[in-house]
């Protein structure tokens, strides 16, 4: 389950979106919670990095940025891809590393904190995966 064969991912291309987005949506396969980075910053709000709930459409993402983010407006290169490894492979591998070069320590102590949360977040649904769950029902339970 913790293998980073499979999915092939063009590293140069989300290289590109982390040194040019101003703000940035990760998305994992196995739980639902995103990292959002918001590299923007003003006289009023810091640059953010948190783990935040999913939503169902870019649009809700904007309606969100709104209410959190509401200084800024639009952002003007906005991403999000899904990362289709572990999160450990993103840490290991420090993928985010032109993300974190534009983050204020403060920021980038917060991206690191959110990647402890998403670590976390991975390791419980392969528990869940192993022990089955309504979530992730074993073999066995889906068979009744």
């Amino acid at each position: 389950m913790r293998t980073e064969n499979g999915l092939t991912l063009d590293l140069d291309a989300v290289g590109e979106l982390l040194r040019k987005s101003d703000v940035l949506t990760v998305g994992f396969t196995l739980f639902p919670e995103r990292l959002l980075v918001d590299t923007r910053a003003n006289d009023k709000q810091g640059q953010f990095a948190e783990m935040v709930e999913p939503v169902g459409s870019v649009q809700e993402r904007y309606v969100w940025l709104g209410r959190h983010r509401g200084s800024f407006g639009a952002p003007e290169a906005f991403a999000f891809f899904v990362w289709p490894h572990t999160v450990r492979g993103l840490i290991e591998r420090d993928i985010l590393a032109p993300l974190r070069e534009r983050l204020s320590p403060l920021a980038a102590d917060a991206l690191n904190g959110a990647l402890r949360e998403a670590a976390e977040a991975e390791n419980r649904a392969i528990k869940e995966m192993v022990r089955g769950t309504e979530a992730w029902p074993a073999v066995w339970q889906a068979a009744n």
